[in-house]
């Protein structure tokens, strides 16, 4: 008999690729209500796809003028989102400025119509020291800037754009591989018609896209709309790719695993491949970490590495995390590492007095042992082996 689970993975599946064919889905199985259905839609970025889908079902007047807003709104902000892009675009090249939009600006290209694909913002890499340049034309284009995070600039535009401006693809103290990878390989290359407008090769695209999606795994899990467009990328470029070439960069990039579990997740969710235990557990995973993971998940794949490394339990790890870690999130120990034992003070402090951290260990460790078991399982077979 099938677990409640595997029949929502099964149905969710279902109105995906309902979408994707354009035609009626099957029925919802009983046992699986609406409102679980819409979470998952919400918390998954995944609007147009599944309540767009289940609109095509018989369902109560009420639900549809809710799901038809909800459509609605998302489409608007797609149209805006691609516009907006092809738009700054246009501005940067006739400033010289090198630039590159990325992840989801381009994957909605490659869906069956670019609303499938939702986006929470644009992307944009900005590329030498163009940076206060760029931030002059987003201004005068009706941009604010929200805040700078690491690697990047957020900018918002009323009613519904919001933008992330990067400097560099990864943050050097958080993604320290995928950081030299690109910094020292410069991998994208102009548009053909343009002199500042880059793009990947079609490898290169999916290289990032499983690195970009690793970083986020990794850190706090990410959810199921990355599998869609693993599906969706293979599907429509599959055979055009060097496969080759890939292995080999995500050799580099330590993502093998990582790449080869994540698109046969794709294959057995969407491409009627059958599933075990083990990718019925990963999915399940994913559709809890909504669409950007949740805090407590950071431990897992921080903890099952240094397990590897120092055979640490979670405890121990908790509470006295190894150097690679803690330079993270105290970079002066990078050329002060014999400071560790000050910087464990330190974060134990800061945890004592901060109520988000204090939440987090509470659900770290209120964990069942069987669900903690689970999780370790999770990160140690997909081998994350990308921070150097």
């Amino acid at each position: 008999m099938q677990s409640k689970k595997t029949i929502i993975m099964e149905y969710l599946g279902e109105l995906v690729l309902s979408q994707f064919e354009k035609r009626t889905p099957a029925p919802i199985p009983e046992g699986i209500s609406l409102e679980i259905l819409e979470d998952i839609a919400k918390r998954g970025h995944m609007t147009y796809l599944l309540l767009g889908a289940l609109l095509k079902l018989e369902l109560p007047e009420e639900t549809v003028i809710k799901y038809r807003s909800l459509v609605k709104q998302s489409m608007m902000q797609t149209l805006m989102q691609v516009c907006e892009a092809k738009h700054l675009q246009q501005k940067f090249e006739q400033a010289g400025i090198r630039n590159q939009v990325l992840k989801g600006t381009i994957l909605k290209q490659l869906y069956p119509s670019p609303e499938m694909r939702e986006m929470s913002d644009v992307d944009f890499m900005l590329y030498e020291d163009s940076f206060e340049k760029a931030e002059g034309i987003l201004n005068g284009e009706g941009y604010t800037k929200i805040q700078e995070v690491k690697h990047h600039a957020v900018f918002s535009k009323k009613p519904y754009l919001i933008l992330e401006a990067h400097w560099s693809l990864y943050d050097k103290n958080v993604d320290k591989g995928q950081y030299l990878y690109y910094k020292d390989n410069f991998r994208a290359v102009p548009v053909p018609g343009t002199q500042y407008t880059y793009d990947f090769s079609k490898e290169d695209f999916y290289v990032y896209m499983i690195a970009h999606m690793a970083k986020h795994f990794y850190e706090n899990g990410c959810g199921i709309r990355n599998v869609a467009d693993i599906y969706v990328y293979l599907k429509s470029q599959g055979s055009l790719l060097d496969r080759a070439y890939i292995e080999e960069e995500l050799k580099k990039l330590g993502l093998t695993s990582f790449e080869a579990h994540m698109s046969k997740l794709a294959q057995i969710w969407l491409g009627n491949e059958e599933s075990t235990e083990f990718y019925n557990q990963l999915f399940n995973y994913m559709v809890d970490c909504g669409i950007y993971g949740k805090g407590e998940n950071g431990v897992w794949g921080q903890f099952v590495k240094d397990q590897a490394e120092r055979g640490s339990t979670l405890k121990t790890w908790y509470y006295f995390p190894g150097i690679d870690y803690m330079k993270e999130h105290y970079p002066w120990l990078e050329k002060n590492s014999w400071l560790l034992p000050v910087a464990w003070v330190i974060r134990g402090v800061n945890g004592m007095f901060n109520k988000g951290k204090r939440e987090k260990k509470r659900q770290v460790f209120s964990l069942e042992q069987e669900q903690a078991e689970r999780m370790q399982n999770i990160y140690r077979s997909l081998q994350l082996n990308f921070r150097k």
